[in-house]
């Protein structure tokens, strides 16, 4: 018996030790989320054409992005990113753009440019509504399809699709364009022309894109079929049905957007007229509405508004939908079609709510920016991704020239409720979490499929490599845009416009279980998919600055008496310099500080005996401020100044017990006087709580062990 109690403390510190093992061990158990590629209906269908019919109609997205399972049972909730801001009782049963805003009939001629014609009208309705201007500047359709195109008179273009001038084109290949920096062009810079022919290379290569993308919106897609008794069947590219409330809900989604933002892309079945409700004279038809889902789009139009009373009576009467109600749709040739320009596609067309397309963000190219991409061509598809913890994609980048430049922005092609974190190690191209720094951005929540990340503080470029990470926490399914080579990966054997996207490995890595490791993009593979031409789509903005140019700093000194601070601290973007000096004893110090911009001089002496205070101050490409107080006493100053840019900082005195303190740092990892975060501290496990599983079995223990050595030690004395 004496034998098993002497074996109990054994056991209980063999127990405790488990114990808190397996409490530790717990929080390292490996989760990985999971990719998935689905392709759309349209694009399968697509995909079975010849090769002959596939050059009259247009390639439909070959993904759209996914309404989650939480958003499909929750008639409240966010739907596909944008919340549902309004009650159906606040959006009008009729609305047009041109109620608020000019929105121009163009003509595309004979040229098969509706595509381009219908991204730049978007483009040009989303900075009408959000400049709030009754004229803005036109963009150009025709350099939209030269600089996609391929080849020219004089040779090919490095950075055009795999396609031909004149092949047509989508709104995947157009948002590519207006996000990579080629475009938008102004109209006056290379005006439309009744024609596609060939020219030369230098023709669309001396044009400057006056305004770049950043914010755009790729919407689900609503697939319908029509049954015999002429019902409307409404489901997702994954085959899910949608309920009549959540089409609903979409709608006034589709609404809610077009009042904020402005017109959206879309396309139809342009070339059989028994679906115009004039068939005799189709170009005169003010309504339109196909039945059939076998056929394939040819014609790109753009939503400007609705009427959710239009009449089916309105329709073809061979060919009325179901349904009362349309989409008021601006066509591309002149104000003599259809109805002044415009038609009336029936709620009921089966096309007109898929490959949904729209602007949410633009700002003007200047020089001083530069963007640092590996996805030129853009998200060309959309991976799902059913979240286990975090996900990560991340770029890696080749700094370009001399010049300082430091990354104020950040693009990412994702969708979905999923919050975005941002992650820089501007030094060099390692992911270790120990050397990214995570920034603060002006907002975490992903409201558009392209999405841009504004810095609050950007940070300097250091290295000739250097790497950009967006963390992506979301507890449903959402999307992320990747660029990928349809032949390459598999997705399609015919050729189509992707075919030269191409890839690096080393450039692009995706992290799928909560950053703890990284896999190189090109090494990913789904079942029969790989994707060793594909990119992640990330983007580095950056602003460049001339490295002559001293750092905006800001700099502060404080004398006090017996005890004097003076501290300096340099942070980016301001130059403020203020020097406070208060003797309330006998000192002598003298402060010399060199700084650039505005300087501001307080001095307040109050002494027992004669003090003299002269500044100087002069505001050219270099300023001094001397500061001189005579008296009495006795200071000593340590000053420590270690600067990156172009400033001298020097306080010198004696004193009682006078410290000066002068931190001078511009290092891109300091904002507002603090260091930025490490992606290792963000992945550290709390320590307070860590000890305490620990402390208090270990306390137990001791606990126990003293109290059986000392009945050990007390029976010792008894006998």
């Amino acid at each position: 018996m004496k034998k098993i109690i002497k074996l109990i403390p054994i056991l209980l510190i063999i127990i405790i030790f488990l114990e808190a093992s397996s409490i530790s061990f717990a929080t390292t158990d490996k989760k990985e989320s999971t990719v998935s590629l689905n392709l759309s209906e349209d694009f399968k269908n697509w995909d079975k054409l010849s090769e002959e019919e596939k050059d009259n109609v247009i390639m439909p997205m070959a993904t759209s992005t996914n309404i989650d399972e939480e958003d499909r049972n929750n008639a409240n909730s966010f739907l596909f990113g944008v919340q549902n801001l309004f009650a159906k009782a606040s959006i009008p049963t009729k609305y047009s753009l041109t109620e608020d805003i000019n929105v121009p009939v163009k003509h595309q001629g004979t040229t098969g440019e509706c595509w381009a014609f219908s991204m730049t009208s978007v483009l040009e309705s989303y900075l009408a509504l959000s400049e709030q201007k009754a004229v803005i500047p036109r963009y150009s359709a025709r350099h939209m399809d030269y600089a996609t195109s391929e080849t020219f008179l004089d040779g090919k273009n490095p950075i055009g699709y795999s396609r031909e001038v004149g092949t047509g084109g989508n709104s995947t290949m157009a948002l590519g364009y207006l996000t990579n920096g080629t475009g938008a062009v102004l109209e006056e810079d290379m005006p439309f022309e009744d024609n596609e022919d060939k020219i030369n290379l230098s023709e669309i290569q001396d044009k400057e894109a006056v305004i770049r993308v950043t914010d755009s919106k790729v919407f689900p897609n609503i697939n319908k079929y029509i049954d015999v008794e002429g019902n409307v069947k409404y489901r997702d590219d994954s085959y899910k049905e949608y309920t009549d409330e959540e089409v609903t809900l979409i709608r006034n989604e589709i609404k809610q957007y077009i009042m904020k933002y402005g017109a959206l892309a879309a396309t139809t079945v342009g070339n059989n007229k028994n679906y115009y409700s004039n068939p005799e004279d189709p170009m005169h038809s003010a309504a339109y509405f196909c039945d059939n889902n076998f056929y394939s789009i040819d014609h790109a139009i753009t939503i400007v508004g609705w009427d959710d009373n239009y009449s089916v009576d309105n329709f073809n009467p061979e060919k009325k939908p179901k349904n009362p109600g349309a989409y008021i749709c601006l066509n591309s040739y002149g104000t003599e079609s259809f109805a002044d320009g415009y038609t009336y596609v029936s709620y009921d067309d089966v096309n007109i709510e898929k490959n949904l397309t729209g602007i949410m963000g633009a700002e003007d190219i200047s020089e001083d920016k530069n963007i640092y991409q590996n996805d030129f061509y853009g998200a060309t598809v959309y991976l799902t991704v059913n979240p286990q913890g975090s996900i990560g994609v991340a770029n890696i980048f080749t700094k370009e020239g001399n010049e300082d430049e430091y990354i104020d922005q950040v693009q990412v092609a994702a969708s979905g409720n999923v919050t975005a974190e941002v992650y820089v190690n501007p030094a060099d191209s390692s992911l270790d979490s120990t050397k990214l720094q995570k920034v603060e951005v002006d907002s975490s929540t992903l409201d558009a499929t392209y999405n841009t990340l504004k810095l609050k503080n950007p940070i300097k470029i250091t290295g000739d490599k250097f790497a950009v990470m967006v963390k992506l926490t979301a507890t449903e399914q959402f999307n992320i845009g990747i660029e990928c080579n349809y032949a390459d990966s598999k997705i399609t054997t015919d050729p189509t416009m992707f075919d030269n996207v191409s890839a690096n490995p080393g450039e692009s890595y995706i992290s799928l279980d909560s950053l703890q490791s990284w896999n190189d993009f090109t090494t990913l593979q789904l079942d029969d998919t790989t994707f060793e031409e594909s990119n992640l789509c990330v983007k580095a903005i950056t602003t460049k600055k001339d490295s002559t140019e001293p750092d905006e700093n800001t700099n502060t000194n404080t004398n006090t008496g017996n005890e004097n601070q003076n501290s300096n601290v340099n942070n980016n973007n301001q130059n403020t310099n203020t020097n406070t000096n208060t003797n309330t004893n006998t000192n002598t110090n003298t402060n010399t500080n060199t700084n650039t911009n505005t300087n501001t001089n307080t001095n307040t002496n109050t002494n027992t005996n004669t003090n003299t205070n002269t500044n100087t101050n002069t505001n050219t490409d270099t300023n001094t401020n001397t500061n001189t107080n005579t008296n009495t006493n006795t200071n000593t100053n340590t000053n420590t100044n270690t600067n990156t840019d172009k400033d001298n900082n020097s306080n010198s005195g004696t004193g009682t017990t006078n410290s000066n303190n002068n931190s001078n740092n511009n290092s891109a990892y300091y904002y507002n006087g603090t260091v930025n975060k490490t992606l290792a501290d963000e992945l550290l496990p709390k320590t307070g709580t860590d000890m305490a599983r620990w402390v208090l079995p270990v306390v137990i223990g001791i606990f126990i062990i003293s109290y059986f050595n000392y009945r050990r030690y007390r029976d010792i004395k008894i006998k």
